[in-house]
């Protein structure tokens, strides 16, 4: 563990250090200057290799429709693999460690108690060790996923996990955050190395490629230290909920749709499904849908749908749809499925409907052709589909996204998957 420097104002440790948060969070807390970082791996221990090699440094690619702006993001000091929770115990058993953010994405809430496999119940490990140590200070927890309510169900998730004294200790010491994260990250191309090189003059062997916007809502209720985030643009309230519900249903659901239904109809990219007219109807359909659960102006939502959309169509960021379609068993259910029953059911809402039937068809097809399906359930999902009769196919498809057999959903993905656009 590296000694803090003096002028240093705390430490934070990250859970999860994948592009988005190597473009958002990281990037943000660098801005806010001050602050150590170190981090963790999520399933893979590769980028603790590579970043590692390079002291912590990479190269942040903001990559607009006319050109690219190189960065080199200095804020990590070490990163770790998942595994190595020794460390992770010690740095939450430590004082200067004052926030830990997580991004771990949806399923990675869902792990349960074993610290091998779940990152809520490490994080339950360092504080039982943080409440041994006798440490006063609090400590902030802070997720960065794509849950409404990821607070609560961060919180959640690690009290599951702790042992009864840690329970006990845990609200005198632990803030839990939510936050709305917002800051479209495709995978770097073979070119985004080369691209830093040239700017910066820096050989980077784990380069991050994004999109001029970011948007970052943090819930302010930090009793402890934590990083001046605002000076990257952040914005602390009160109401973090219409913001997270905003972003989940109008950019995270078009995302969906044009995921699934985008491939169905024969497009590789996001710029490409929301060029394609019928993809682009039924984004605008869901996006009607959606905003009437929103309790926000019209102008506001006007606003925020035409931004989107500019930035769907940014034709240099090249956003490949199949990283979008990974764990659509647990984005649906936050994403859809609370838009229809808020509508009250599948008649009401064509548009989140034709996004669980691009779902359904989509997962059926690419399991009928032997590809594998990136998502926790992905056996069960290649099983379900491999179904002949098409009611029992759905029935056992949506099943897995906690939906009913007696549901009027099942009969409407029924008669939804013939009509989507193909390729």
């Amino acid at each position: 563990m590296n000694a803090p420097a003096p002028s240093d104002e705390g430490r934070l440790v990250h859970l999860g250090i994948g592009n988005f948060a190597r473009a958002h969070t990281l990037a943000a807390t660098a801005a806010a200057g001050g602050w150590s970082v170190v981090a963790f791996t999520g399933r893979s221990a590769r980028m603790a290799d590579l970043l590692n090699a390079q002291d912590g440094r990479y190269g942040l690619i903001v990559r607009g429709a006319e050109g690219d702006e190189v960065s080199l993001i200095d804020v990590i000091d070490e990163v770790h693999p998942a595994g190595d929770i020794d460390t992770l115990v010690a740095l939450l058993a430590d004082p200067f460690t004052a926030v830990v953010t997580l991004t771990i994405t949806e399923k990675g809430y869902a792990a349960g108690s074993d610290p091998e496999s779940s990152a809520p119940a490490r994080i339950a490990l360092g504080l039982k060790a943080r409440r041994e140590a006798g440490v006063e200070e609090p400590i902030a927890l802070v997720s960065c996923d794509n849950l409404t309510g990821n607070g609560q169900v961060l919180r959640e998730a690690v009290l599951a996990a702790c042992d009864e004294p840690t329970r006990a200790w845990f609200d005198e010491h632990v803030d839990v955050i939510s936050t709305m994260v917002d800051r479209i990250t495709p995978s770097a191309d073979d070119a985004a190395a080369e691209v830093v090189r040239e700017q910066t003059g820096f050989v980077d062997a784990a380069p991050v490629v994004t999109e001029p916007f970011t948007e970052w809502v943090i819930e302010d209720r930090f009793r402890g230290r934590r990083p001046a985030w605002e000076k990257a643009g952040a914005q602390l309230t009160d109401d973090v909920e219409v913001h997270e519900l905003r972003k989940l249903r109008l950019l995270n659901g078009a995302h969906s749709l044009m995921a699934y239904a985008g491939q169905v109809a024969g497009v590789e990219r996001v710029d490409e499904a929301i060029a394609h007219r019928e993809v682009r109807a039924l984004v605008e359909r869901l996006w009607d849908e959606a905003r009437q659960t929103l309790p926000l102006p019209t102008a506001e939502l006007d606003a925020y749908t035409a931004a989107l959309e500019e930035r769907f169509r940014n034709p240099r960021l090249a956003d490949q749809l199949i990283r979008i379609a990974a764990d659509g068993s647990a984005k649906l259910p936050v994403r859809a499925l609370p838009v229809i029953a808020e509508l009250g059911g599948p008649e009401q809402s064509p548009g989140e409907t034709a996004a669980v039937a691009a779902w359904t068809s989509w997962v059926t097809q690419r399991a009928r052709d032997g590809h594998e399906i990136a998502d926790p359930q992905g056996e069960a999902i290649a099983a379900a589909a491999g179904r002949e009769e098409d009611r029992e196919r759905v029935v056992a498809l949506l099943d897995l996204l906690g939906v009913a057999s007696d549901d009027p959903l099942v009969d409407a993905v029924l008669a939804e998957e013939p009509r989507l656009p193909r390729g």
